[in-house]
C-alpha cells in the first residue's frame, strides 16, 4: 500500500512530491475512463487515434527537450568608427617622438589656420605690423566697495581697422584669437585717448552701458587695456603671410 502522506506537499518546498502524485492520480483517472470506453460502440477506434495523437505530442516535446541550449557566450561586435580614431592617435604620439620642434610648431599653426574665419584672420593681418590697438571691458559695479560684472570683454577698434564684414562681432573674434594665443593683452596706452573714445562709440558698447544703466544704481565701469599680436602671433604669420609666399617660375607676382 503506498503512503499518500509521502505525496502531499511538506509546505518546505517539495513540490515535487505533490507533482508526481498528481501525475498518478491523474494517469490512473485515464486508464480507467478509457476501460470503459472500450466498451462502447467505436471506443476502441477513438482510442487508436488518441493515440496517434499523443505519440506525435511526445515527438515534439522530445526535440523540444534535445534542442541544444541558446548560446550565452557574448556576440561579436564589429569594428566600430572608432577605429580610425585610434590608428589617428597612433599617427599623433608617433608624430610627437619624430617631428622636429618647427614641425611640431608648423602643426600647431595648421590646426589655427582650420579654425580661423575670414574676419578674424583680417585682424591678424592687421595686428601683424606690431600696431597696438585699445580694448575695453565693460563692468557693472555691484557694490560700493568695489565688486563688479563684466557685461562685454574686448570691444576693440580693431576690427574697423582691419575691415571686417562684421565689425558687430569683433569682440567674439578677438576673444578667439586670444584663446588661440595669436594676440595678448596689455595695460592701457594714454597716448590712444582718441582710439578709446573711438572704441567707446561701439554699438555694443553703447547697448551694454544702456542694460547696466537700466539694471543698477551704481553704473558702468570701463576698463581700458591694449591689443597687440603676441609672440606666437608673430611666428603664426610669418609662416602664413600669403604675402611672403614664393613665386612659382611662370607665376606673376
Amino acid at each position: 500500500m503506498v503512503d499518500d502522506r509521502r505525496a502531499l506537499p511538506s509546505g518546505n518546498g517539495e513540490e515535487p512530491d505533490f507533482v508526481d502524485r498528481a501525475g498518478r492520480t491523474l494517469g490512473w483517472l485515464y486508464r480507467s475512463g478509457w476501460q470503459v470506453a472500450r466498451r462502447l460502440p467505436g471506443g476502441e477506434l477513438a482510442e487508436r487515434q488518441v493515440q496517434k495523437v499523443e505519440a506525435a505530442f511526445a515527438t515534439e516535446v522530445r526535440k523540444h527537450l534535445e534542442a541544444p541550449e541558446p548560446s550565452t557566450a557574448l556576440i561579436e561586435t564589429p569594428k566600430r568608427a572608432a577605429e580610425p580614431m585610434r590608428l589617428a592617435m597612433a599617427e599623433l604620439l608617433e608624430r610627437s617622438v619624430t617631428d622636429s620642434k618647427d614641425a611640431a610648431r608648423d602643426h600647431y599653426f595648421e590646426s589655427i589656420l582650420r579654425q580661423l574665419l575670414p574676419d578674424e584672420a583680417r585682424i591678424v593681418s592687421a595686428l601683424s605690423d606690431g600696431t597696438v590697438f585699445p580694448l575695453v571691458h565693460l563692468a557693472a559695479r555691484t557694490s560700493v566697495a568695489g565688486g563688479q560684472r563684466l557685461v562685454l570683454e574686448n570691444a576693440s577698434t580693431v576690427g574697423k581697422a582691419a575691415g571686417v564684414i562684421q565689425p558687430g562681432l569683433t569682440p567674439v573674434y578677438v576673444g578667439r584669437i586670444l584663446r588661440f594665443g595669436l594676440a595678448e593683452v596689455g595695460e592701457e596706452d594714454t597716448s590712444l585717448g582718441v582710439a578709446y573714445e573711438m572704441a567707446m562709440t561701439d554699438d555694443r558698447v553703447r547697448d551694454a552701458e544702456t542694460r547696466i544703466k537700466a539694471g543698477g544704481r551704481f553704473g558702468p565701469r570701463v576698463i581700458r587695456l591694449t591689443l597687440r599680436i603676441s609672440e606666437l602671433g608673430a611666428q603664426f604669420w610669418a609662416v602664413c603671410d600669403p604675402s611672403a609666399r614664393a613665386v612659382a617660375p611662370g607665376e606673376r607676382p
